[in-house]
């Protein structure tokens, strides 16, 4: 009974450890992606560019005004001497109340061009939360694959140790017996202890690569995991056709070009300044005291008001200048900003290229390591080597393995580094496309043309969570560039 019980038991944690759901880059990078803060401050910053928007939006609309007052007052003027006949004064209650309306008809523009710009400004921030998400999605998939890549390390060395081991009780027998020189037994030894000083310093980059995943993706790393596979048509054909990629499209330029439309509209609503200003205005105002005072007033206007502002000591015009150079500024951050990117994508294909010439280098060190251990095994047989030459032979086919590991895994994350500096990181994994996502929503708005830059695409609110899919790393790999 007690043996059928533990049975069941086992069967059922054999089956819900079996469907336990393995954690896919995908999933990873999707919980970063919506979770990290860096994600939710951008979110905030669009949100609250949102609400600037809503705030210049409003000066379309009329602006009421009500107030009421009640209480005593005293009096003493032409009304009150001509009713009383002892000191020539008089008190009284009082009550009044006025509500009065206007309504801006011409502002020189100011509002129209207030609008625009805090828009461009709204683009500029939804474009600002898909370049944060791309570098935390590459940030994500690097930790990943760092994590996949330290493990793998870190088993085929425990792996080759025991190998080893079994290596130095054979020779140290052989010592024992004569049949062998103690220096063998020496070497022997050298190399399990450059063995274990590897393990040492593997071990401890995956305890920083657990941490750095813990930090990206909000949670510890969650087994098991899946090693993801990049498709081989996701990257661009060459650095050039990348650098175009990312003129066109990348996030980061996007958002800056936007806040280049957003100081040319600045700029417009400075000039209207220089314009008269024509508002309505609609008031109606009731006041009630003691006839010796005033008695009752009521007033009811419907009027249409001029208001022409001209600063004489040029306060206006340096407003203008001010955003002029701001124009002139961002126009510069905008050029800084497409140099930095061509640079980063260039550097990123030349580690690429780097990184296939050393895994082919690596495949091909380990095709020659491989037979020159089977060549070794027959040569002892044939009592050609000594069991020391058989070792060294296992170890160097060993480090041909451990490198081709570590070529292979930077040469993945070479690939995702090319992705996330043109901008398409997030495309590559399957995940919504946010740039699509949001021109999906909103209409294409034409907007005023910057000098020196490419017109750039208003685009909708950013949705506050989007789906996703699969990714990977290496330790040395350049990050995006941000404005």
């Amino acid at each position: 009974m007690r043996r059928s019980l533990l049975l069941t038991s086992v069967a059922v944690l054999t089956l819900f450890s079996g469907s336990a759901r393995a954690e896919t880059l995908g999933a990873a990078v999707e919980t970063a992606l919506n979770e990290h803060p860096t994600v939710q401050a951008a979110m905030a910053e669009r949100d609250l560019a949102k609400e600037q928007e809503r705030e210049k939006y409003s000066d379309y609309f009329p602006q009421l005004n009500a107030n009421a007052a009640a209480g005593r007052v005293y009096g003493d003027n032409s009304t009150s001497r001509g009713l009383t006949f002892d000191r020539g004064a008089g008190y009284s209650n009082t009550g009044e109340g006025s509500v009065s309306m206007h309504e801006m008809i011409f502002d020189g523009m100011q509002t129209v061009n207030h609008v625009a710009a805090a828009r461009e400004r709204i683009s500029s921030a939804n474009d600002n939360i898909i370049d944060v998400r791309e570098n935390l999605a590459l940030r994500a998939v690097l930790a990943y694959l760092d994590v996949l890549r330290s493990r793998e390390s870190v088993a085929m060395i425990r792996d080759h140790n025991k190998k080893i081991a079994d290596y130095r009780t054979r020779i140290e027998k052989m010592v024992e017996d004569g049949g062998a020189d103690l220096s063998m037994a020496v070497q022997a030894h050298d190399i399990q202890n450059q063995l274990d000083s590897t393990l040492a310093d593997v071990e401890g980059q995956l305890d920083k690569s657990m941490a750095e995943y813990n930090e990206v993706m909000g949670h510890p790393v969650s087994d098991p995991m899946v090693r993801p596979v990049l498709a081989a048509d996701v990257l661009p054909k060459d650095a050039e056709q990348a650098v175009q990629m990312a003129r066109d499209t990348h996030p980061a330029l996007r958002g800056a070009q936007a806040q280049g439309v957003a100081a040319e509209h600045d700029i417009s609503a400075e000039k209207g300044t220089l314009y008269p200003s024509l508002t309505g205005e609609m008031s109606f105002y009731k006041k009630d005291v003691a006839d010796l005072i005033g008695g009752e007033v009521t007033d009811a206007r419907a009027l249409l008001r001029m208001n022409w502002d001209f600063s004489t000591g040029g306060a206006q015009l340096a407003k203008i200048h001010q955003a002029r150079e701001r124009k002139v500024q961002t126009e510069a951050q905008v050029a800084d900003l497409t140099g930095r990117i061509e640079r980063e994508i260039r550097k990123a294909y030349a580690e690429l290229n780097a990184a296939k010439t050393r895994l082919k280098v690596s495949t091909d060190r380990t095709a020659i390591s491989k037979d020159l251990v089977a060549t070794y095994e027959k040569q002892f047989e044939a009592a050609k080597v000594t069991l020391l030459n058989l070792l060294q032979a296992e170890n160097t086919d060993f480090n041909a393995r451990l490198g081709l590991l570590n070529a292979d895994y930077r040469h993945e994350a070479a690939q995702y580094t090319v992705l996330a500096n043109t901008g398409h990181l997030q495309d590559a994994l399957h995940i919504e496309p946010v740039h699509k996502t949001a021109e999906r929503l909103a209409p294409k708005v034409k907007t005023t043309p910057v000098a020196g830059v490419e017109p750039a695409l208003v685009s909708a609110p950013v949705p506050e969570k989007i789906p996703v899919i699969q990714p990977d790393i290496s330790p040395d790999a350049s990050k995006t560039v941000r404005p």
